[in-house]
């Protein structure tokens, strides 16, 4: 029997189209292309879901909001405060940023994305975190509790439809000192949130770049044709014959 997901909620009616990426941000998007907007995951690639990807399975309307409220409105406000960025350097620094709202805020994709049953999210798994993260999400433990998770940003280097371009999250491996690691990658108005889900510790020059407890925002510069996620969405592009 389909049931709301939120913690401890017994409702198994009044289940909402929830959104996985806040709607604000496609509604934006769309705003300023003035035209279709189009959705990529790493499974599917459609243009009819003109406010991004949902399940109608997942949330009733009472945890939905909470989560809109808590997490995604004041996200998409403090995202559209830091555009603002010198790109002229490798690396930036903005003070007093709340850091871990941003933390919560992809993490809160991340666990809607995990509870979900359609195929486009089939390769997201929060490897046993779903219940903790869950419970942070609705503040029963703190964030700083989930010492597996750790955010780290980067901005998009000026490109055309770089800010008009977001994504589901992508999973994607990569190597730090020899040593496999993986996690998944966030594409939001040209931005590139790095989530990782893993309890062994970063090495020692990652820690000025983890948002977590942070109240400076740190990151780094991204070229987004050389990225994982720019290839990924070409070749779903390309498999559906479109062009990018």
């Amino acid at each position: 029997m389909s049931h709301c997901h939120g913690l401890g909620c017994p409702s198994t009616t009044d289940l909402v189209d929830a959104h996985f990426i806040a709607q604000a941000f496609p509604r934006q998007i769309r705003k300023r292309s003035d035209g279709a907007n189009t959705t990529v995951s790493e499974r599917r690639f459609t243009r009819r879901l003109q406010h991004g990807l949902f399940d109608d399975d997942i949330l009733c309307s009472s945890c939905d909001a909470f989560l809109g409220r808590e997490y995604d409105e004041p996200a998409f406000k403090l995202i559209n405060t830091l555009r603002v960025i010198d790109l002229a350097r490798p690396t930036f620094e903005i003070p007093n940023v709340d850091c871990d709202l941003l933390c919560a805020y992809v993490l809160s994709v991340l666990w809607r994305c995990s509870i979900s049953k359609k195929f486009e999210l089939s390769n997201i798994d929060l490897c046993g975190y779903t219940n903790p993260v869950r419970a942070a999400l609705w503040g029963a433990v703190p964030l700083s509790d989930l010492r597996a998770y750790r955010l780290l940003l980067q901005r998009y280097y000026p490109h055309p439809g770089v800010d008009k371009f977001y994504s589901l999250p992508i999973r994607v491996g990569f190597e730090v000192q020899g040593t496999a690691w993986h996690g998944y990658i966030l594409p939001l108005v040209g931005f590139r949130f790095l989530a990782i889900i893993d309890p062994r510790p970063l090495p020692a020059q990652y820690d000025p770049f983890v948002l977590n407890g942070s109240t400076v925002l740190r990151g780094s510069i991204s070229n987004f044709p050389q990225t994982f996620e720019a290839e990924q969405a070409r070749s779903v592009l390309a498999f559906h014959g479109k062009e990018p």
